[in-house]
């Protein structure tokens, strides 16, 4: 059967804005710096007040005004501002590259020193783990190791990234990054926990990083137009990452590890951030489709998850506190929907976009393009989310219900992946994840991830 013509359809219908829409992120835009500036510096206001909250008013054992503050400050300054900021004006790579692994030690130092010396110091999760991460009872040689493993782990991508990096000093680096790995994810040295997945993370680390040296002194001698297989390995290795601070346990942990992606697949590249479309620059023109998109996601999104058993209409709360509304709606975009627009919007949807271009540019449309990455990027969103567990209220056996989840992520992804596409930036679809996902879980209570 032919395929449809769609650009043949008449203007100003759904499916000749579907066919075109979409489009513009085939091409790379501008942003305008100033905008980005101030939102950059209003949305981290924002977040910082919505953590602050939570944890005073919401969390499950609410936490002193001290304890709060200092979480907080941390979880903003050291986890979310740099993502913000970085996506403002003309950044040199080299700069950021050498100053931020200092600052990022120094603050880490800083903020867990103090979180040791507050009064409250146990409501902090990661309190008992660090202080027997490796050694038994020994928290301050314990955060000296942490560091240090830290330390390692932040070089490395970087030296992944230079041909005239010594292979012993790499592999130096890589070993030290690789033991730390090992110790604190294997309970080796401290009676005090039985882990046992450092056995397997470490020689998969080890193994990435191999392939990362090889593919170092295979690069192609061009400068690339766009992402390609060869920069796996990179990118692996950066959101690898994320093991440094599951055990012990930092809510700021997985945006560390966004920045260490955004520093060498961005920036590193030399490709930019207008090849990702890494801007949050809102523009007023834009609230019109934010807003299209909203009503669509509802409009189909709650009576097809109310249908499969997902969003029971029997638990719908139509009195939820404005405080609850704030709190959920700023935390989901701001704490949840960056980490994963900037991960597959301006990564994998892009490296899916680069692929098609580089290997079907000549053969397909570009609505083809165009919907092939939005679909692909859909689609291993779903997958990504099969591990989350129902709670008490989802009445469906495990497997079905991680069966609906996939549907339902792929689905919302879906809206997400539209918004990233019309616009060529991030906000709408950062907006438009919070508010998904903050009706899901405030009106109709649903067991969404939430590591606020």
């Amino acid at each position: 059967m032919p395929m449809p013509n769609l650009m043949s359809q008449p203007k100003h219908t759904v499916g000749h804005w579907l066919a075109t829409a979409p489009q513009a992120f085939l091409q790379s835009p501008r942003f305008s710096a100033g905008r980005e500036q101030r939102m950059a510096i209003v949305a981290a206001g924002l977040w910082f007040l919505a953590q602050l909250l939570y944890l005073h008013y919401l969390s499950g054992i609410p936490w002193p005004w001290l304890e709060s503050l200092v979480e907080a400050a941390a979880v903003v300054i050291i986890g979310g501002f740099p993502v913000l900021w970085w996506a403002v004006g003309k950044q040199d790579f080299e700069t950021i590259a050498r100053r931020w692994p200092r600052r990022l030690l120094l603050s880490l130092g800083l903020y867990i020193s103090i979180g040791l010396l507050l009064p409250q110091v146990t409501y902090f999760r990661w309190h008992r783990i660090l202080s027997n991460l490796i050694f038994a009872d020994q928290p301050w040689l314990n955060l000296l190791i942490f560091l240090g493993g830290v330390w390692a782990m932040v070089r490395v991508p970087f030296l992944l990234r230079q041909k005239t990096v010594p292979r012993p000093v790499l592999w130096g680096w890589i070993s030290g990054a690789a033991l730390y790995l090992l110790l604190s994810h294997s309970g080796l040295i401290s009676p005090a926990f039985e882990h046992s997945e450092g056995f397997v993370i470490t020689p998969l680390y080890l193994l990435l990083c191999a392939w990362g040296d090889w593919q170092r002194h295979h690069l192609p001698k061009e400068k690339p137009t766009g992402l390609g297989w060869q920069h796996l390995p990179l990118i692996a290795v950066s959101l690898f990452s994320l093991y440094w601070f599951s055990t012990p346990y930092f809510r700021f942990g997985p945006l560390v590890a966004l920045q260490l992606f955004i520093l060498v697949i961005i920036f590193g590249t030399g490709l930019g951030r207008s090849h990702f479309g890494y801007s949050f620059e809102p523009r007023w023109r834009d609230a019109r489709l934010l807003g299209a998109m909203f009503l669509g996601a509802l409009l189909t999104m709650v009576p097809l998850g109310s249908l499969l058993g997902f969003l029971p209409l029997a638990q719908f709360n139509f009195t939820p506190s404005l405080l609850q509304v704030f709190v959920y709606s700023t935390l989901f975009a701001l704490r949840v929907g960056i980490f994963e627009e900037v991960l597959f919007r301006s990564g994998l949807m892009i490296f899916v976009r680069d692929l098609l271009q580089h290997y079907r540019g000549d053969r397909y449309p570009p609505v083809v393009l165009a919907w092939g990455a939005i679909l692909i990027c859909s689609l291993l969103f779903g997958i990504v989310h099969m591990g989350n567990e129902p709670n008490a209220n989802i009445q469906l056996p495990l497997l079905v219900y991680r069966g609906v989840y996939i549907l339902m992520a792929t689905f919302a992804s879906l809206f997400y992946c539209l918004a990233f596409a019309c616009t060529q930036r991030l906000w709408a679809g950062v907006i438009l994840h919070g508010l998904v996902d903050a009706i899901a879980v405030v009106f109709f209570g649903a067991a969404l991830v939430a590591p606020f």
